[in-house]
């Protein structure tokens, strides 16, 4: 399904909306800026946990629940705000050069007219269901300067999905190749390339079937076959996540399959997602590769991954 036929089912679900309880707006505390979070690995390999500012969104973003079709309209008048989340992006230092996942989101943000060339509809979700607070200090290029990385010392930049808390930091990388999942770029969900820089132009990547184990389609990021980007649909119809594969324990870097590891053990499907049937099927593909090699499982938005990738804390497994 595209924004649009997405955009129109939700607003003739809205016609429901009688069906659903209406929640007061909850009071929400802004977290602090996170620091960053480094690991050394065995290798010549570095692991960096960035967290560009924080966003809420609201109960129904996160919980798909029981509603059925008006899961969707759900989302559009929902107002109970939960927990602030970090928006990370997790830098790579790799023997065959710097990976960034995703670019995490821009200061400019906040101000009242950002998503003023969106379109009505787009612009009343993006100003309803979210909140962010981002700092300038926390974009992305100004926390690289802390590790002594220029956006021009970035080999690539692999995104995971194209919703702009993962590619509003676009902007600080304007030579730098861009990997993207082709059937994201063909069929995106809900992005907004109003709010795409100039210079967006990225490689389109082709999965095919790989042993990566577990996953269906995948691709290598590096020649010595360690880096993997993999098929995890759900939240986008072309979702990506990125694996590592270390000789200790595997990372997979997964987007926004579940807000937090949490949800992926419990089966708790977030409400926010293009297909919940995809999404079931990808949280069975993670568990399924977790049961096989000790995996830490980082999502985008998971207040507790920068721990379990400074602890090595790898996934419970739970078939």
């Amino acid at each position: 399904m595209n924004r649009r036929t997405f955009l129109t089912q939700t607003a003739t679900a809205a016609a429901g909306l009688t069906l659903l309880p209406m929640v007061a707006n909850a009071q929400t505390t802004a977290m602090t800026s996170q620091p960053i979070t480094t690991v050394s690995l065995p290798g010549n390999l570095k692991i960096h946990a960035i967290s560009t500012g924080q966003v809420a969104v609201t109960d129904a973003f996160l919980h798909a629940g029981n509603l059925g079709f008006l899961r969707k309209a759900n989302i559009l008048f929902n107002r109970h705000f939960a927990d602030w989340m970090p928006i990370h992006v997790w830098v790579i230092e790799h023997p065959e050069g710097i990976f960034v996942i995703d670019t995490g989101e821009n200061a400019a943000i906040t101000n009242a007219d950002y998503f003023n060339s969106v379109g009505m509809l787009n612009e009343y979700v993006n100003t309803h269901a979210f909140r962010f607070e981002v700092a300038r200090e926390e974009e992305i290029d100004r926390q690289l300067a802390q590790l002594g990385i220029r956006p021009s010392d970035v080999r690539a930049v692999v995104l995971t999905h194209l919703h702009i808390d993962h590619t509003d930091g676009l902007r600080h990388f304007p030579k730098t190749p861009v990997l993207l999942n082709r059937y994201e770029a063909e069929r995106p969900y809900n992005d907004l390339p109003q709010l795409y820089p100039a210079t967006f132009a990225p490689t389109l990547i082709d999965l095919k079937p790989v042993q990566t184990e577990s996953f269906a389609k995948a691709h290598p990021l590096t020649t010595a076959g360690d880096l993997w980007l993999v098929e995890t649909p759900g939240h986008s119809h072309g979702h990506c996540s990125v694996l590592l594969q270390t000789g200790q324990q595997h990372y997979l870097f997964a987007g926004d399959v579940s807000y937090t590891q949490q949800q992926l053990l419990t089966n708790d499907l977030p409400g926010a997602n293009a297909s919940l049937k995809q999404s079931q099927q990808t949280y069975l593909t993670i568990r399924d590769y977790a049961a096989k090699h000790p995996l830490v499982y980082l999502p985008s938005h998971d207040g507790d991954a920068a721990r379990r990738l400074a602890m090595g804390e790898t996934l419970p497994v739970v078939l």
